[in-house]
């Protein structure tokens, strides 16, 4: 079929151009004669076959080519619009995410603040905790050294009322006379 379509061609490129100079010369001869129906057909028949030609093996590849560039300019055009429906979608959750920033900022102050009342709370109670247990510390420290003071007091008490009881045998004194100086002793020692 190629092969046919190719000698038509041929033929019709050797032939019509002779044919045509063929007409054209006697037209020449004729032009007094009126419209030259022979040349226009010729024409005609000439464009025919050219747009024919064009027809059957351009307009296929133009054909092709203008599908190839519309189906690339729709996926141009659908990428674009889904580009744009993302940057929107993003545009928004970022104006979101930025108006609730304000709200945020308070929420973490306040929560700072709070954690630093509880802190506050805790390091004042364990200051308390540990002020208590000094002065529980100093209490019985002073406690012990009244009882230590006491006992002391005491044992030099005793040592003294020794050395009277010794001076008052050596000055001779009756049993009655030591007898009222424990009795006195003691009451001092009691209080």
């Amino acid at each position: 079929m190629k092969r046919a379509v190719a000698l038509v061609t041929q033929i019709l490129m050797v032939g019509l151009p002779a044919w045509a100079a063929e007409e054209a010369q006697h037209a020449a001869e004729h032009e007094a004669h009126g419209i030259p129906w022979s040349s226009l057909l010729f024409s005609t028949i000439n464009f025919a076959i050219f747009i024919g030609i064009l027809g059957r093996f351009v307009w296929p590849t133009v054909k092709s080519w203008l599908k190839e560039r519309h189906d690339s300019v729709v996926a141009a055009l659908e990428a674009a619009a889904n580009a744009k429906a993302e940057a929107e979608r993003m545009q928004a959750q970022w104006q979101q995410r930025m108006a609730q920033l304000e709200t945020e900022i308070a929420s973490l102050r306040e929560q700072a603040r709070k954690d630093m009342d509880l802190e506050r709370e805790r390091i004042l109670a364990a200051a308390r905790k540990t002020a208590d247990s000094i002065r529980r510390d100093a209490e019985r420290a002073a406690a012990a050294e009244v009882r230590q003071a006491q006992q002391a007091l005491r044992a030099q008490l005793v040592g003294q009322a020794v050395r009277l009881a010794a001076e008052a045998t050596q000055k001779g004194w009756t049993a009655d006379d030591q007898q009222r100086s424990i009795q006195e002793f003691l009451k001092q020692v009691e209080s």
